[in-house]
């Protein structure tokens, strides 16, 4: 190929018009080079309609008679011998126009009114199939299209699917946008009606608290505030990871850099985040749907034995994204073979409150508040074994700990270091009243600045 034609091409490919969605622009920039590279003076764009019954001009160029659109369709009926050429996909070159046989259809009615002497139509490919053509018309005497350049005209028509899949992401990404604005108002929409339920939970809890302290409150917001925050907020930790993990896999498609391997990794990881967000909003949903039923519901949940050392991971592993977001290593020390009769669901909630509360306290602005080494390795351990007749699950972490002061305070409703990241200082209140309530067990905290926290939860055999 000409270098000069190489050069049009090299300019086009490298053209934000071409990549950015908006096709009109793209279309120009790409009939433009045509003009350019052949030398001629009218070309366009012909698309085919979803029946390939006709052909319609979506943009034509006419520099010698200073038009720039025109708004023409060619029917198979009308020019079946035409339409049969097409049908083979490849290019038409036609030096002579008025006499090749695949344009010699147009002689009267089209070439000779515009003194059209030549014609080149090379197919317009996306996703694999013809979708089209850029037609190149030679005014004047006939001439004779070379090699090289019906594959600059190829390659322009190419570079124009590649505008055409630029454009169906840029709608797909619009599309997008506006569902999820949609979602945004409807979230909007059901937080402000649990805010108008909660601030009457909250207006009913003042009356009663004087009276019934901890069983008031594990009455009225067990299973309300936190309990629905816990599962949203693991969902949409859930969600992010998979959109994230989405991008990576999309930039190394797109770098010819996906490999099998990370291509199963992001299968993986996609099944496993979708899965714990629908687990996670569907318990949500349920608690929503349960929203004003006080702890004697909660008491009639069937009680079952389990095995601690299948039942634990099991119940820890969905957290993984979680943790995974934040840079923190969870480890589990679970003595095996041990088993536990009691109602899984309230274990379920005690690790993940106990998990949640760590990865959220434990580590937040810890270089700030707490002055540890920036190459700190967070971490979760998670403890259980058999000691007499309590079972113990103990989970610590490294992080910056609790001063002696607030030990007793994070135990009270409502208190919270994390306010303005939407924490409720009701994670700790339900656990407690949990474990002394429906477990008839103990719970204990230790904790210093800078020495990390551990809380140990006591739960009796019998």
């Amino acid at each position: 190929m000409r270098e000069v034609l190489e050069l049009i091409l090299l300019r086009v490919s490298q053209s934000t018009d071409i990549d950015q969605g908006e096709l009109a622009l793209a279309s120009r920039l790409i009939i433009d080079s045509v003009c350019e590279g052949l030398k001629i003076s009218r070309a366009g764009i012909w698309l085919y309609d979803n029946t390939q019954s006709k052909i319609n001009c979506k943009l034509l160029i006419d520099k010698g008679n200073d038009l720039d659109s025109e708004s023409l369709a060619l029917s198979r009926d009308d020019f079946p011998n035409y339409f049969k050429a097409l049908n083979k996909e490849r290019s038409i070159a036609a030096n002579d126009a008025r006499t090749d046989p695949a344009t010699a259809e147009f002689a009267d009615v089209y070439l000779s009114p515009l003194n059209i002497a030549s014609m080149l139509d090379v197919p317009i490919r996306h996703r694999g199939k013809m979708i089209g053509i850029i037609c190149c018309e030679h005014q004047g005497k006939p001439r004779q299209w070379h090699a090289d350049e019906i594959v600059f005209a190829g390659s322009l028509a190419d570079l124009y699917g590649r505008a055409v899949s630029a454009n169906e992401r840029a709608d797909y990404q619009a599309q997008l946008l506006e569902a999820n604005q949609t979602l945004e108002n409807k979230v909007k929409a059901r937080t402000a009606e649990l805010e108008a339920t909660l601030l009457t939970l909250e207006q009913a809890q003042e009356k009663l608290v004087e009276s019934e302290k901890m069983a008031a409150l594990g009455n009225l917001v067990a299973g309300i505030a936190h309990e629905v925050n816990t599962p949203l907020g693991i969902a949409l930790t859930a969600v992010s990871n998979c959109k994230e993990e989405l991008k990576r896999v999309y930039r190394d498609f797109e770098g010819d850099k996906l490999t099998e391997q990370g291509f199963r990794d992001f299968n993986a990881n996609s099944a496993e985040g979708l899965n714990l967000a629908e687990v996670s909003l569907m318990r949500a949903a349920k608690l929503i749907q349960d929203f004003k039923r006080t702890s004697a519901d909660q008491t009639s949940l069937e009680i079952q034995e389990i095995a601690l050392d299948e039942y634990i991971p099991a119940v820890c592993n969905p957290l993984g994204p979680m943790l995974k977001k934040e840079r923190i290593s969870l480890s589990m020390d679970i003595e095996p073979h041990l088993r536990l009769t009691t109602c899984p669901g309230i274990i379920a909630q005690l690790l993940t409150n106990l998990i949640s509360n760590a990865q959220r306290h434990a580590f937040s602005a810890q270089q700030e508040d707490a002055q540890l080494p920036p190459s700190h390795n967070r971490s979760i351990h998670l403890d259980c074994k058999r000691r007499g007749n309590h079972i113990s699950i103990c989970v610590s972490d490294n992080g910056k700990g609790i001063p002696d002061h607030l030990h007793k305070k994070v135990f009270e409703p409502f208190y919270t270091t994390a306010r303005n990241q939407g924490g409720t200082g009701l994670g700790l209140p339900i656990l407690f009243n949990l474990v002394n309530q429906k477990l008839n067990g103990e719970i204990t905290l230790t904790s210093a600045p800078n020495k990390g926290t551990k809380v140990d939860v006591m739960i009796p055999v019998s």
